[in-house]
């Protein structure tokens, strides 16, 4: 084996590595934010080999180490602020992108900084952490010895990654404590009605055949806004809400009749300067002994307060069913372009194969990488670059069929999955897509994309997913070559 080949070996090892730690942050569930921070550090120390790790918030002008994890001296601490222009990162955060130096002392603009005499560092890498569309803060990796070898691209896409993994997981922290205190509010609610429910004064009445109120208590008195002396001169048609009393009435015929011992309602009483209470009636008809009717005893009891907090509860719910919606969304899309992400892509790319194995029916693959984007992004500016990919992305969903999964791969690169598709519709797919994204309204600028297309017929059999995803990129890789904005069949 050649040392070009040695070296490829040693850098798919690496990136299995890195892949496979990756995995593992990803599957941390239920832990707080500072153990989360721990497990990042701890592994981007490892992958790339360096002593010292921070996770930095950005406050105002100032950076404040949130964590801090190191092997060696350093001379900030956990809960300390700096200002950020004597920092590394004020580089990396005027361009808003990542910023990898391998030795410092050879880096003109690093050495300059007060940080690195006052730290002795010759290793350098920084990721921007993004929550939602904001730099929340920078993931840091550092050492006192210059790195063995060069930063490539590929070390600075996976601390991008990690990055920006961290990111949704400070993000999904913070609508998992709004969810949390959204329940807690829901459940102080039901508190708050149960007590106010059980607490509640009951009023008491005895009710003549023809509706007149014979006997009343003060909890009575204080619930229809009148004095003993008043209610004894009404009877319950005049204080019922108007639209209330045919079912009223209806009950109480039906008790008349013989139809039923008791009735149970929710209905309307109209207090002396026309307010209006919600109250429950619960009525009863008492009998002589002959088992002729004398009079009801009718408990009515104040439900406004019920009434209004049940208003509230489902208020709360909808807030709790947003915030468990907003989570769901999180889980399984790239907060940039809406597309899946790569977990979610992961589960729908092993359901799909599933599928393709059990049926023996093709599975379409579309690898898809916008041209010169590095070129594009230079020209002007990430925020842009960002916005392209949105469109970018929009196309592609809009273009694809309702049963085929569009997910973002990498940077800029997104994969098509196309179940029961021939290699013929595949392609077709993948031209129409060019196609709408060439001739895209909503970018500002030029843009256009390259695609390379594979389709798998596992004939039953077990295969890998790798294998057809790398198919799909050898065809992407030759549309490259091949002049861009165009389509290849692998």
């Amino acid at each position: 084996m050649t040392k070009e080949q040695d070296a490829h070996a040693a850098s798919r090892r690496d990136g299995a590595e890195s892949l496979r730690a990756l995995r593992e942050l990803l599957n941390l569930d239920d832990v707080c934010l500072e153990a989360l921070y721990d497990a990042y550090l701890d592994t981007a120390r490892r992958v790339f080999g360096l002593r010292t790790g921070v996770v930095g918030a950005i406050e105002g002008d100032a950076m404040v180490f949130l964590c801090v994890r190191s092997d060696v001296p350093v001379p900030f601490l956990e809960g300390a602020s700096r200002p950020l222009d004597t920092l590394f990162v004020s580089l990396a955060l005027k361009q808003h992108t990542s910023l990898l130096c391998h030795h410092i002392a050879a880096h003109e603009s690093l050495r300059a900084h007060p940080i690195y005499l006052e730290g002795n560092f010759e290793t350098y890498a920084a990721a921007p952490i993004r929550v939602g569309s904001t730099i929340f803060g920078v993931l840091s990796l550092l050492d006192p010895e210059p790195r063995d070898r060069p930063f490539d691209e590929a070390d600075r896409a996976f601390l991008e990654l990690l990055a920006d993994t961290l990111g949704r997981a400070i993000e999904r922290a913070g609508l998992e404590t709004r969810r949390r205190e959204a329940e807690t509010k829901r459940r102080e609610a039901n508190v708050m009605f149960s007590a106010a429910f059980a607490n509640a004064p009951i009023g008491m009445a005895l009710v003549g055949l023809d509706g007149h109120l014979l006997e009343v208590n003060k909890a009575a008195c204080a619930l229809f806004g009148y004095s003993e002396a008043e209610l004894l001169k009404l009877d319950f048609q005049s204080i019922t809400y108007p639209a209330d009393l045919p079912g009223d009435l209806e009950m109480v015929q039906a008790l008349l009749a013989g139809k039923a011992k008791d009735y149970q309602i929710e209905k309307r009483y109209v207090r002396p300067g026309g307010e209006v209470v919600w109250a429950q009636l619960n009525a009863t008809l008492v009998r002589f002994e002959d088992g002729t009717p004398r009079c009801f005893v009718s408990q009515i009891q104040d439900i406004s307060t019920r009434r209004s907090m049940s208003a509230e509860l489902a208020v709360r719910q909808a807030e709790l069913e947003e915030a468990n919606s907003k989570l769901l969304q999180l889980a399984a899309h790239d907060p940039l372009t809406g597309t899946l992400n790569r977990r979610a892509l992961r589960q729908r790319l092993d359901a799909d194969m599933q599928d393709a194995q059990r049926t023996g029916a093709p599975l379409g693959f579309i690898m898809v990488d916008v041209d010169h984007f590095k070129a594009y992004n230079d020209a002007h500016g990430h925020l842009e670059g960002d916005f392209a990919l949105k469109v970018v992305a929009q196309c592609l969903m809009t273009a694809a069929r309702e049963s085929d999964a569009v997910g973002r791969f990498g940077g800029e690169e997104f994969l098509l999955v196309l179940p029961n598709t021939s290699e013929t519709d595949a392609k077709s797919v993948a031209e129409r897509l060019l196609k709408r994204i060439a001739a895209s309204r909503d970018l500002r600028w030029p843009l256009t994309v390259s695609a390379g297309v594979h389709v798998l017929r596992t004939h039953g059999e077990h295969v890998a997913i790798d294998r057809p995803i790398a198919r799909a990129d050898e065809a992407l890789y030759r549309a490259k070559q091949n002049g861009r904005n165009r389509v290849e069949v692998a």
